[in-house]
């Protein structure tokens, strides 16, 4: 008997092998197993977008074409095989704003505009609303996920604060005709955001410029200048810190988010490394440590800690150096299927081929 023979064989025999009540009974429990399987599959979030996630998802596409062609106009667009989908937020391997290394694949994954997508979720999770106040703490290294931040917190309503330090590491923000003041301006010109940084640190060691060539410093200032944004300019990191929590506390936001890897956001504290990237909520952390996202959890704000973006890529479900496709993330799939199966196993217990008769 071949196997398709079996397996037609084995249905007969399951179904029509028992008494005629019994099957009725057996396909009405297929049928209802059926219909709850597609439903728990259908309404998994994973891959559709809702009209306020795509209007996300487009706005942000809408900004890196603007972006792209800008620089492209300016003859400083990056290379193909380094900005393969015209992000226009891809910067340079080395330059006079450069702080520090930084993966080039994790820089285009920090583009792909499914992180607005994200942010929406991420903000429905903590139930956010319209007026609702969101604190950005942003290093100029992940411009891209600056951008979808801003355009979902945007799209929802909510009241924003940037505190932003300019240097970058390798890819980042890092050309020097187009640093992180230039890309906002820009943003605003064209609509796409209207977030206007409160004020701007230098970025590098101790957020105070150290480690920048002078080259790169006066050409910082000169753009934060032009924004007209006051440049921080503190004695110590632990100055700048202080500069940042008493913002925090005066603007007493329902979320902070932090981008990048600035010195004072997450301060010397081994600690603060060890948290693991993604949504942070303060009873669910260590309370140790000098930056200001350990703090802010301390002082009981909820932080949406942005790094190690390998890591929070593979476990939001977003495509690691992937290419963008307009479709939410995937992080539901795992547990709807695990559901999928649970279900399936109590049926099976349930499920009955024959029955006995006196």
């Amino acid at each position: 008997m071949t196997w398709g023979a079996a397996v037609r064989q084995g249905c007969k025999e399951l179904l029509f092998g028992a008494p005629a009540p019994l099957v009725a009974a057996n396909f009405r429990r297929l049928g209802l197993l059926a219909l709850a399987l597609a439903l728990l599959l259908w309404s998994a979030p994973a891959g559709r977008l809702s009209w306020e996630e795509g209007r996300a998802w487009d706005r942000v596409r809408s900004a890196q074409d603007r972006l792209a062609a800008l620089r492209a106009s300016m003859g400083i667009a990056s290379p193909k095989e380094e900005d393969p989908y015209g992000t226009g937020l891809i910067g340079r391997e080395w330059s006079s704003l450069t702080t520090t290394l930084g993966s080039l694949p994790a820089k285009r994954t920090s583009t792909d505009p499914v992180w607005a997508v994200l942010f929406l979720r991420w903000f429905d999770e903590l139930g956010l609303r319209a007026g609702d106040r969101v604190l950005f703490l942003s290093s100029a290294s992940f411009p891209g996920l600056l951008l979808s931040g801003l355009v979902a917190a945007e799209e929802r309503g909510l009241e924003t604060l940037l505190l932003a330090s300019l240097g970058a590491s390798t890819w980042g923000a890092n050309v020097p005709e187009f640093p992180l003041p230039v890309i906002l301006s820009e943003l605003r010109r064209s609509g796409h955001v209207a977030a206007k940084a409160h004020f701007y640190t230098l970025g590098g060691d101790d957020e105070r410029g150290l480690g920048l060539p002078g080259e790169g410093i006066v050409l910082l200032r000169a753009a934060a200048e032009a924004e007209d944004v006051p440049l921080c300019l503190p004695e110590d990191v632990e100055a700048v810190i202080e500069a940042k929590m008493n913002v925090l506390r005066a603007f007493q936001p329902r979320l902070v988010v932090q981008i990048g890897g600035s010195r004072a956001n997450l301060g010397a504290e081994t600690s603060a490394f060890d948290l693991p990237p993604g949504l942070l909520r303060p009873s669910r952390v260590a309370r140790e440590g000098d930056g200001v996202i350990v703090r802010a959890l301390a002082e009981g704000f909820p932080v949406l800690h942005l790094l190690n973006l390998k890591e929070l890529a593979r476990r939001e479900g977003i495509p690691f150096d992937g290419v963008p496709r307009r479709k939410g993330p995937g992080r539901w799939l795992v547990p709807r299927a695990a559901g999928a199966v649970i279900l399936f196993l109590l049926f099976l217990i349930r499920y009955r081929r024959w029955e006995v008769r006196p």
